[in-house]
């Protein structure tokens, strides 16, 4: 017998690959993303130039030889698969070296990810309190809820939490953007996904037909023991 024949593809336009993040003009913005999933850094400046300081305390770089950061035309930074140790202030300015905005972005660790549903009881992470020179509270600060996967029939959808550190009468930081080079050891520190179920009725005005895009084909048969499947366009965002 023919081994199956498997086709990826994927029926999302390419625009829609990535969260798009905005600052405004001259401004500083603290942003919580998860690690893995493409973001783009607006920056309204084509001819711009971008800097990258870790939280480690290292001196600014200009970016320009990283393998998964490029510039597009009109000025913003594209961050492929950004990593953990991608977290810290990228600074935008223009050829005249003044600042056009700055963001300082937490990318945590989708590989600590915590996953509950709420239709199964489970529960997510209750807030903690730590010891840094003083106690601090950790909590998750919850996005909004998703849109529901499917319409007219029983679907599910989820919302993004991130790692947050709270000081008393300060303003709320995420966690790795507050503890910067502090060695804190506590399992409370990672983000989370809720899915709950849901059902919504289909809206024919909204829906669209987008071409399917082939990315690549495969042949699997007995001596396939595991195969990952990447989705070149999936985002945790959406």
């Amino acid at each position: 017998m023919l081994a199956p024949l498997w086709l990826l593809s994927l029926s999302l336009p390419t625009l829609w690959a990535q969260i798009l993040i905005r600052c405004a003009y001259k401004s500083l913005c603290q942003q919580a993303l998860v690690s893995g999933n493409d973001v783009v850094l607006q920056c309204d400046y084509p001819k711009s130039l971008w800097y990258f300081s870790s939280i480690l305390g290292e001196d600014p770089f200009l970016l320009s030889s990283m393998p998964n950061i490029k510039k597009l035309p009109g000025g913003s930074l594209q961050l492929t698969n950004p990593q953990p140790s991608q977290t810290g202030l990228y600074h935008c300015q223009d050829s005249d070296n003044a600042l056009v905005v700055e963001y300082e972005i937490d990318f945590q660790d989708v590989n600590t990810l915590h996953i509950t549903h709420k239709g199964l009881g489970q529960k997510p992470l209750q807030n903690e309190t730590l010891s840094l020179g003083g106690h601090v509270l950790i909590f998750t600060q919850w996005e909004p809820w998703q849109d529901c996967n499917r319409c007219g029939e029983p679907g599910e959808r989820k919302r993004l939490g991130y790692c947050y550190v709270e000081e008393p009468l300060e303003k709320a930081m995420p966690c790795w953007l507050y503890l910067r080079a502090e060695k804190a050891r506590s399992s409370r520190l990672r983000p989370e996904l809720q899915v709950e179920a849901c059902l919504v009725p289909c809206e024919h005005v909204k829906e669209t037909n987008q071409p399917y895009f082939i990315f690549d084909i495969y042949q699997l048969d007995k001596m396939t023991n595991t195969m990952w499947l990447t989705c070149p366009l999936a985002s945790i965002y959406r």
